[in-house]
């Protein structure tokens, strides 16, 4: 029996060791950077030496522990001990005494799966508070892994109050966040995961990780969040993992203040990839070869020069106009059809005059004033406020620009009469991203450019936006973040496809997806998933292993008169109770109820108060406790409502409550809407006959809605039948992946997909994985440890067939993914012939099986 005290106090003794090394490096700092008593002779100033910013002289870790865990490995025939933990910590004689998380060995030993520890003969996860050791873990070692101890290990961690700004995650950090976080920097990385996932904190660390690993300067990254409240949640978090230098920005601040706004159906319309398009003719339009009627009287350009006519015909013009209609910024093929044009006058000039030689004759030609007449005619000078001003003001200049690209209707939403003078132009932010494009097609210059850029909620971002960002980034490499369910943007995306696509260069796009949600109770997330759905049919809830218990959720019924002060009530009761000073208290509120919630939170008064903060700034933050008020208002809001209310019920991290006095949407809690309700418009909510929530109803005790009419019974019948059997599918899938064996061989398959350069889905509710490749439709299923023997394999080829029955369609190709080679050789070639399902198992160095080139993406032999 292992003394796990002794234990701990042997572990106390090594950090105190390591905080005490870690400290005297301040103090040696501190001396080093004292002011020299000496004086410059000639200045008379004192001197003090030079020392790089970087350079630490003070504790920065914000109370954060130190040290995060131990490594025993055998090196040389000898085991040796490390520590991991947030900082590089040596002794007096330059040894390591801590080794930094981020550094190559750290992470290689991190990553390593327990049943292939190969040198490692301990790994210990250290629970610290500062300090002080409180308790540890092992995941490779001599006592037995349990993994519902490591969740709970976690959970423990997770319980931590909420002070209102985000923490590190370097204690905790699961394997598939590492594996993100150290991803190669090249390419679009987009990381999809759903509330309580951990993506803010993966991006973060990720930016600290190829800083330290120098992929990176600290001046080549761009970090872009959705708000300022989100950028002050986050600020400490890059410090605290060593990270200096690196300044976020909201990304409306990424472009001047705005100084006007648009309606709705304008914002969507300048939003859109088409706009591109629109600008780009725009262009292209200004002057050209139907301004050449103009110029070229006669069919020819001409003019009387120094007591010569020197001139060009007009199809000599027209063929120059069609040779510079190429790619490029306006302005510089301007300039290349000047120099074309000037070189035949100039040769035409020096053919009327024999004999008479003059090098500055060219010159005299580019300042004549019927040249310069040409050119402003054919190629005027136009700023890119001037040309989008002119664009939206004129019905004709956008017609000719918009046609076959914008319905009438949409040429109408973005017309604008023009202002009185160019400096009172109401320019939106959506005028300013198109500003930004007309710069670049015009003069060809950008923005400050990036080698990296990290993008947090990147589903808000529009298409035009995501243009400008890959502006700012030529190498495409980017690291984006979001939630498709989370939308609360103009534009919405129905994968990320599209959005990938507009941001990603020439080493192209992969999706990443984080399915395990650590944040957010289960029965908020259960309660929260048909609304998920609503918004993106496509995008799984991710699966939430924090438990809630009694009191996680309540829904409360009141009247109008009464819903502020219910609302106001119940949150202070939250903080009466809650026995945690740092515990945070929330109130999230319809953009129109915000200022009451605010008066009434002050009237009430007292040493703690709640927070109250608009439904659209809530996106990305986390609370203790969240009161949400009036859902149906905020499902109401422009431009997603849904998408803000999915965000809103989805911040707490101990309990939610929603106080009603209209119904709740019908999107939220599907039951309440009677079927003929079904296909209301977004942001509607439920009518008057759909009963609103009974007070203090908790989640499992919503009714059912009335059954289907009697001509539609035979459906509901299957669908009675239906359900059950997917609902048993989805549950047994769930614990499947409860399994660190199962998950990791997973996700190393998805690795080999990814390579492979194809886009699985690992979402699926019921299939392990879904690939699209070049021999057709591949369904995985993956076994988790010991699980071998031919009755379990025998077991999984049924749950194949029932996985291709939910989702609707027979695979093309069908494989069972071990992680050990079967217990008994012969059942691979009997599942083959049998039921055609191949079987396939991880190796010390790779995969075996049957037909693996298959499984790993390719084509396979006729």
């Amino acid at each position: 029996m292992v003394d796990r005290a002794a234990v701990i106090a042997a572990e106390q003794r090594a950090v105190d060791y390591a905080y005490t090394c870690h400290e005297r490096r301040f103090r040696e700092n501190r001396e080093k950077l004292k002011p020299n008593r000496t004086t410059d002779s000639h200045a008379g100033t004192a001197f003090i030496p030079e020392a790089a910013p970087e350079v630490p002289h003070e504790d920065d870790l914000g109370g954060e522990a130190l040290v995060v865990a131990r490594v025993d490995v055998v090196e040389d025939d000898a085991e040796r001990t490390w520590y991991i933990g947030r900082r590089l910590v040596r002794d007096a004689d330059f040894e390591p005494v801590v080794i930094n998380w981020q550094s190559p060995q750290a992470k290689e030993w991190l990553l390593r799966p327990p049943n292939q520890a190969g040198e490692v003969t301990l790994r210990r996860r250290l629970r610290c508070d500062g300090r002080t050791v409180r308790d540890y873990q092992d995941e490779i070692g001599t006592e037995p892994v349990k993994p519902e101890r490591l969740r709970d290990f976690l959970l423990e961690d997770l319980e931590r109050a909420r002070d209102g700004t985000m923490r590190d995650i370097v204690e905790t950090i699961q394997r598939e966040q590492l594996l993100l976080v150290s991803d190669t920097p090249r390419g679009v990385m987009v990381v999809q995961g759903g509330p309580g996932t951990g993506k803010t904190a993966v991006g973060l660390h990720r930016i600290s990780w190829l800083l330290y690993n120098r992929h990176f300067r600290t001046q080549d990254v761009l970090v872009v969040g959705p708000h300022r409240r989100f950028l002050t949640y986050v600020r400490d978090v890059l410090p605290r993992l060593g990270t200096r230098g690196v300044v976020p920005v909201e990304t409306s601040r990424l472009w001047d203040k705005p100084r006007g706004s648009d309606p709705l159906p304008a914002r969507a319309v300048k939003a859109g990839a088409r706009m591109a398009a629109v600008l780009e003719r725009a262009v292209r339009n200004l002057g050209g070869a139907r301004a050449l009627a103009r110029i070229a009287r006669d069919g020819n350009f001409g003019f009387d020069f120094e007591g010569s006519v020197i001139s060009l015909p007009r199809t000599e013009l027209e063929s120059l106009l069609n040779a510079e209609d190429a790619p490029g910024p306006y302005l510089a093929r301007r300039r290349s059809f000047g120099t074309q044009v000037v070189n035949r006058l100039a040769k035409a000039a020096a053919e009327a005059r024999p004999g008479r030689p003059d090098p500055r004759i060219r010159a005299r030609i580019e300042r004549h004033p019927q040249v310069v007449r040409l050119m402003n005619v054919l190629w005027p000078n136009m700023s890119p406020e001037a040309v989008l001003r002119r664009l939206l003001d004129d019905p004709d200049t956008l017609r000719a620009a918009a046609d076959g690209v914008l319905t009438d209707e949409e040429q109408r939403a973005i017309h604008r009469p023009q202002a009185a003078r160019m400096a009172d132009e109401p320019w939106s932010l959506e005028d300013l991203v198109c500003l930004e494009e007309l710069r670049f097609l015009i003069s060809g210059e950008g923005p400050q450019r990036y080698r990296h850029i990290v993008v947090d909620e990147a589903q808000d971002l529009t298409p035009m936006q995501a243009r400008a960002l890959a502006r700012r980034c030529p190498s495409g490499s980017m690291t984006i973040l979001g939630d498709l369910a989370q939308t609360t943007g103009v534009h919405r995306y129905a994968d990320w496809a599209e959005l990938a696509g507009l941001l990603s260069g020439e080493d192209g796009w992969h999706l990443e997806e984080l399915t395990i949600g650590y944040r957010v109770p289960r029965e908020v997330m259960e309660f929260a998933q048909p609304l998920g759905a609503a918004v993106s049919s496509d995008t799984a809830a991710p699966r939430s292993i924090r438990p809630g218990g009694d009191g996680v959720l309540r829904i409360a019924a009141t009247d109008h008169a009464e819903r502020v002060a219910d609302a106001v009530a119940r949150a202070f009761d939250i903080i009466g109770k809650e026995a945690d000073p740092r515990r945070s208290v929330t109130l999230i509120v319809p953009d129109a109820l915000t200022e009451q919630v605010r008066q009434a939170v002050s009237a009430v008064g007292g040493k703690r108060l709640p927070l109250v903060i608009a439904a659209p700034d809530a996106k990305g933050l986390e609370f203790d406790h969240v009161v949400v008020v009036e859902p149906a208002m905020i499902a109401q809001q422009e431009p997603s409502g849904l998408g803000q209310l999915y965000v809103a019920i989805t911040r707490c991290t101990q309990s939610l409550t929603i106080v009603h006095a209209d119904p709740i949407p019908h999107e939220l809690i599907p039951s309440t809407a009677a079927p003929e309700q079904s296909a209301a418009p977004e942001g509607s909510a439920a009518p008057e006959e759909a009963a609103a929530a009974p007070e203090e109803v908790e989640e499992d005790t919503v009714t059912s809605a009335p059954a289907a009419d009697a001509a539609d019974q035979a459906a509901a019948d299957h669908t009675a039948g239906f359900q059950p059997f997917i609902s048993a599918l989805e549950q047994s899938v769930r614990e499947e992946r409860r399994c660190h064996v199962h998950e990791e061989i997973r996700f190393s398959l998805l690795a080999e997909l990814h390579r492979a350069r194809l886009t699985p889905v690992s979402h699926s509710p019921t299939a392990d994985i879904l690939c699209e490749g070049p021999a057709g439709t591949v369904l995985y299923e993956v076994l988790g440890e010991g699980e071998t023997s031919y009755a379990r394999l025998r077991e999984a080829v049924l749950r194949i067939m029932e996985v291709q029955y939910a989702e609707g369609r027979p695979a093309d190709q069908r494989f069972l993914v071990l992680p050990d080679a079967p217990a008994d050789p012969w059942v691979v070639d009997v599942l083959s012939e049998a039921f055609d399902v191949s079987v396939i198992w991880r190796t010390a160095d790779g995969w075996d099986g049957q037909r693996v080139d298959v499984a790993l993406g390719g084509p396979g032999k006729d």
